[in-house]
């Protein structure tokens, strides 16, 4: 990360300081050096002094804006400890327009968290601030820090580095969460779950999510239950209360949905959960930012009906969009770390995914449904960001058709194979096990169209809103990136896989690893994306540029790196990836001088074929034993095709 925030050892050699935030840098981390402090230049201070004191003697701009308050240099502790009263007294010196902006950015940016009702939130900041109030601000501040330095915004000057907000949000919250339950904290827990899941501290992700769960659910008992489940609570029953509190147990849905992902625990909030406790429905942004007019169906409190009876949602019913939408990224992922095809039984003709009552059918009807519910406005590329960029949904919009497009390519991407070779098109999976029914015609290959068209445009998609100045950046859209550079890779090296209806795969792999390069700026997360991504280039132009040198390999032979391309968790796992491809390449080339014949079928290929044969024709053993030349090399060629790669990428 290059900012103006450096080391003194790299300022007076007058080199690029290269760090993620907190020291060492790199290049003290090289040199042993332990005592690296990370600080702003001096000159830099001393202009912000002297421009805050032309402001003071003229006085032109003091009702436009507020003036910055003086700072000193910003030191950050190489053990990461941090003064937390310090930063309570801080957060308390910030003035309400710099508080303000910052919560704005994080509605825009953070569509998946739209919960903040500004102007209770800022009545309550106004009038003696809480400990709850300050802590939710400065969870909100931790996660939005990076993206105002990235989006190299003159008043977050004035902030802290994100790791100050972020010890003191949870120093506060560890006594916070045993406390009556309170819709602040659980706002609190929900954002920093989505900070600690950025920076890969996901176990406390996890943890952060189920305590803000349980809070909801405390919240909602206290509205409906007949006697209050404790003497000392008191519920809030102001309508806006109400809506704020409903948009935050949704919330936690989205939330628990996303970080399920790639986990193997089930989630604590499904969608059939909330509807069964029956909580209301999230009203739409109008609604939530001036409060219902009363005359319909529509109120803050009453809104568990559909309000769009007459047609599909618009913008402002996003955040519902997104509640439904989540629900089913979940039950997509659950498929895939459920062995997706290869779980007993889902190779039966009836589960073949071309099958109406096959669990990967399930779920695709269930996302387009969800497509169609959304006002055509909403899909993209139909429709541009930049439209929705003027009317401030520009993130949402993204949003939005990120996690339609990263449903489909996952979907399709369950059966192409890992390894295929150069001559390889859209078939039926060639590796046990196989499908037990024939797919209707042209099928594998509109399978492949819409796989790669789903990359496609994701990149397109990211590429416009980064040039709009929709800089959306968050776990989710990094995940977006990270799968679609890789598909994008395979098609570039494998173009045949989508009959060369991908000319442009190669630049759009590398828009993909731009945007990583950008957010891993923001979220630590980035760098094992990034480092799997060059693993997978790396392998794939090797199996492009010698197919048989690869012949008989699958994807269990790199078991570690199949499961880190599907894997949201972002887990570094580069020692284990490049062990894995050097046994590989090692056993690779033990296999001449045991006197291995690469172009000859496996043992265990002709096996199986034998026992085929005996089964049904005692004649045909012979063939099998005794081919002639040319059905050797024919049996060659066939067994490239059949041994070419995984079912599943």
């Amino acid at each position: 990360m290059r900012s103006s925030i450096s080391c003194d050892a790299c300022r007076r050699s007058k080199v690029k300081c290269v760090h993620t935030g907190t020291p060492p840098c790199r290049r003290c981390l090289k040199s042993g050096f332990s005592g690296c402090e990370l600080t702003r230049p001096k000159a830099a201070l001393s202009r912000a002094r002297d421009a805050r004191r032309s402001t003071y003697s003229t006085g032109t701009e003091a009702t436009s804006s507020p003036p910055l308050r003086q700072i000193r240099p910003q030191v950050l502790p190489s053990g990461g400890n941090f003064d937390n009263a310090a930063t309570e007294e801080h957060l308390s010196s910030l003035t309400n327009g710099t508080i303000l902006k910052s919560l704005n950015v994080f509605n825009n940016k953070f569509p998946e968290l739209s919960i903040l009702h500004l102007p209770t939130l800022m009545a309550a900041w106004q009038d003696n601030p809480s400990i709850e109030t300050k802590v939710l601000v400065a969870a909100v501040l931790a996660v939005t820090k990076a993206q105002l330095c990235a989006l190299n915004l003159f008043w977050a000057n004035d902030l802290l580095p994100k790791e100050a907000y972020a010890s003191f949000a949870r120093s506060a919250l560890s006594t916070l969460i045993l406390e009556p339950p309170n819709i602040q904290v659980a706002q609190a827990l929900l954002i920093f779950t989505l900070y600690e899941w950025g920076t890969r501290e996901f176990h406390r992700a996890w943890i952060y999510c189920g305590i803000a769960v349980r809070i909801v659910q405390a919240l909602h008992s206290m509205r409906v239950a007949p006697c209050m489940p404790e003497r000392s609570w008191k519920a809030d029953n102001n309508p806006i209360a109400a809506a704020i509190e409903t948009r935050t147990y949704w919330a936690c849905s989205i939330m628990d949905n996303m970080i399920h992902s790639g986990t193997y625990n089930p989630p604590m909030l499904p969608l059939s959960e909330m509807e069964r406790l029956n909580i209301p429905r999230p009203v739409s942004a109008v609604e939530f930012a001036f409060g219902s007019d009363g005359s319909g169906p529509s109120s803050l409190c009453d809104s568990r009906e559909p309000r769009n009876v007459d047609g599909p949602h618009d913008i402002t019913q996003s955040f519902e969009t997104l509640v439904h939408g989540f629900d089913i990224w979940r039950q997509v992922t659950t498929f895939m770390f459920n062995d997706g095809r290869r779980a007993p039984g889902m190779c039966a003709p009836e589960n073949c995914p071309w099958m109406p009552t096959s669990p990967w059918s399930a779920c695709r009807d269930r996302l387009e449904t969800w497509r169609r519910n959304q006002h055509r406005n909403m899909h993209y590329p139909a429709t541009s960001v930049a439209v929705h960029m003027t009317l401030c949904y520009g993130e949402t919009f993204t949003c939005l058709n990120l996690l339609y497009y990263l449903c489909t390519l996952m979907l399709h991407r369950e059966y192409f194979p890992w390894l295929p070779n150069k001559d390889s098109v859209p078939q039926a999976p060639v590796d046990p096990p196989h499908l037990e029914a024939e797919a209707p015609p042209n099928w594998w290959e509109n399978s492949a169209a819409e796989l790669f068209g789903a990359a496609e445009n994701i990149s397109l998609l990211l590429n416009e809103a980064s040039e709009c100045g929709v800089h959306l950046m968050t776990p989710f859209a990094g995940f977006c990136a990270f799968s679609a550079g890789f598909c994008n890779i395979y098609v570039s090296r494998f173009p045949k896989m989508n009959l060369g209806r991908s000319p442009k795969a190669q630049e759009l792999s590398e828009i993909c690893m731009k945007y990583l390069q950008d957010f891993r700026q923001v979220w630590s997360i980035a760098d094992s994306w990034m480092k799997t991504s060059q693993y997978m280039c790396l392998l794939y132009e090797r199996l492009a540029a010698n197919s048989s040198r690869y012949r008989g390999r699958t994807r269990y032979d790199y078991d570690i790196l199949h499961h880190s391309v599907h894997e949201f968790r972002g887990v570094d796992r580069s020692d284990q990836q490049d062990r894995e491809m050097n046994e590989v390449e090692a056993s690779i080339d033990l296999l001449p001088s045991i006197g291995v014949n690469d172009d000859a079928p496996s043992t265990d290929m002709l096996l199986s074929q034998l026992m085929t044969e005996i089964s049904g024709n005692e004649q045909g053993v012979w063939a099998h034993w005794w081919p002639g030349t040319g059905e050797m090399e024919t049996s060659a060629t066939d067994l490239s095709m059949d041994n070419a790669g995984l079912n599943r990428m």
